[in-house]
């Protein structure tokens, strides 16, 4: 991973995101993490991140609307979206929205940190993480 870039993880389930943030920290990838919309919206606020992953299903607040808030703020911002759910409309609307990627809750770790190190690729070739 590029470590120079930075990550934005949101999830609403505490320990998921604390194994994320653990992982992603160790292989030197700035990385925030927000348990509710409005602490993802804080965050991106305060500072710029090359990507985010954003859990589709929040409290008060879909994922996707988080993603096109967060988008709104930082329009260089790859997400990449997870989900429970793996119907084909989901992902298509996440997809057609703008997500980077749209991953189905299991994924592995390996798969994850796979789509971020693409999304951090394609931020690099837009605009190169310093």
């Amino acid at each position: 991973m590029e470590p120079a870039c930075s990550l934005l993880v949101v999830d609403d389930d505490e320990e998921f995101l604390e194994i994320l943030v653990r992982r992603f920290r160790r292989r030197d990838v700035r990385t925030a993490a927000a348990t509710t919309p409005e602490a993802a919206i804080e965050a991106a606020e305060g500072q710029e991140f090359h990507v985010a992953i954003v859990d589709r299903s929040l409290p008060r607040q879909d994922g996707l609307e988080l993603m096109l808030l967060l988008r709104d703020r930082q329009p260089k911002l790859r997400v990449i979206l997870l989900s429970g759910h793996g119907d084909e409309r989901h992902v298509n609307e996440g997809l057609n929205r703008g997500a980077f990627e749209y991953l189905v809750k299991p994924c592995s770790l390996a798969d994850l940190e796979a789509a971020v190190r693409r999304a951090f690729r394609s931020a690099t070739a837009e605009d190169a993480c310093t």
